[in-house]
C-alpha cells in the first residue's frame, strides 16, 4: 500500500449505520457457518414452521435456541444474540410507547417498556411460540426451575436473530405483532399521588384557569351509604367528575379523572422514528418527528 493511498483511507469520511453497526458487533464468532450448516430436529422445523421464524441458515436458529449452560458452553451460545434482542426491543417498545402516549410521565414510560420487556413478558411470548420445546439448555434442578427464566432469554435471542439475519424492519415488526399488539394497563402504571395538587400545577402551567370543584348531584347524604357526584371545572367547561362515599373522596377522584384522561391521551396511528420505509424517495427523506406530548408538572 503506497502512503498516498495510506493518507486516503485515513482520511475518508466514514458513514455510521446504527442498525449496521450494532448487528456487526453482535456477530458471534462462533457465528461463522462451517462448510455444511447444521441440521434441524423435527421439533425444531416444527417449531420453524409454526412460528415462521426461518433464518437464511439453520446455525442461526440453533445459536439462537443455545443458552450457554448446554454442554458446558461447549458449541455457540446466544449470549451475544440475546443482548442484540434486548437493544432492538428496548428501542422498538420505547418509541412507540413515547409516540402513542405522548404525555405520559417519564417514570410511567419506564414502568411500561419494562412490562412489554420483562422476562414475565418474554416468557409468555416465548412459551406461546414453543421454545420451551426445542431450546438448548441444562435445568438446575429436576423441576426446571429455572426454565421461565430460559425461555425469557432464548426469547430475546430470536429477536436478536431476527435482527441479524432479516434486519431492523423485520425485528420491530415482529415486536409490534408479538408484542405491543397485546393491551396494557396503562392507567396501573400512573402514579397519581395528590392529584388535586398535580391537576393544580398542571391547569397552572398551561395558562388556564384553577381547578374547582362543583357538586353535580348527591343521594342519601343522611343515609348509611351516600353517594356524592362531583364535577371538576376551569372557568365554565368541565374537565371531569368523580363519585364517592364522601366529598372529599369524590372531589379525589374528580381530579384523578382529569389526569388520567390528559397522561393517558393515544395517538392512534403515532409516526415512528423508526418507520420510514416504504414512504416516497426514501433516500432523500428528512425525517419530521410528531410534536412532542406534555411532561408532567412539578408540585
Amino acid at each position: 500500500m503506497t502512503a498516498s493511498v495510506a493518507r486516503m483511507i485515513r482520511t475518508a469520511p466514514a458513514t455510521f449505520s446504527p442498525a449496521v453497526a450494532i448487528a456487526a458487533r453482535c456477530l458471534s464468532t462462533e457465528s461463522q457457518s462451517p462448510s455444511t450448516p447444521a441440521k434441524l430436529s423435527a421439533a425444531q422445523n416444527a417449531f420453524v414452521a409454526r412460528s415462521g421464524l426461518a433464518f437464511s441458515s439453520p446455525d442461526t436458529l440453533l445459536q439462537a435456541l443455545t443458552h450457554k449452560t448446554f454442554e458446558h458452553g461447549k458449541v455457540p451460545t446466544n449470549e451475544r444474540l440475546e443482548f442484540l434482542g434486548q437493544q432492538a426491543l428496548g428501542l422498538y417498545v420505547t418509541e412507540f410507547v413515547h409516540s402513542k402516549y405522548p404525555n405520559i410521565p417519564a417514570d410511567t414510560l419506564r414502568d411500561a417498556v419494562t412490562a412489554y420487556t420483562s422476562n414475565a413478558s418474554l416468557s409468555l411470548l416465548g412459551k406461546s411460540l414453543g421454545v420451551q420445546d426445542v431450546m438448548r439448555w441444562k435445568a438446575i434442578d429436576a423441576k426446571k426451575s429455572n426454565e421461565s427464566y430460559v425461555v425469557a432469554k432464548v426469547t430475546k435471542a430470536l429477536i436478536g436473530a431476527i435482527y441479524h439475519d432479516k434486519g431492523a424492519v423485520a425485528a420491530r415488526k415482529f415486536i409490534h405483532a408479538s408484542l405491543l399488539s397485546k393491551d396494557l394497563d396503562m392507567a396501573a402504571l400512573l402514579d397519581l399521588k395528590e392529584p388535586k395538587r398535580l391537576l393544580s400545577a398542571l391547569l397552572k402551567r398551561q395558562g388556564k384557569e384553577r381547578p374547582v370543584s362543583r357538586m353535580l348531584h348527591e343521594t342519601g347524604r343522611h343515609s348509611a351509604a351516600p353517594v356524592f357526584v362531583v364535577g371538576v371545572f376551569s372557568g365554565t367547561r368541565k374537565l371531569g367528575e368523580g363519585a364517592g362515599s364522601s366529598i372529599k373522596m369524590a372531589e379525589h377522584r374528580a381530579a384523578k379523572d382529569v389526569l388520567m384522561k390528559h397522561f393517558l391521551a393515544e395517538v392512534s396511528k403515532p409516526l415512528l422514528p423508526s418507520e420510514t420505509e416504504g414512504l416516497p424517495e426514501e433516500e432523500a427523506l428528512s425525517f419530521s418527528g410528531s410534536k412532542l406530548g406534555d411532561s408532567a408538572p412539578i408540585v
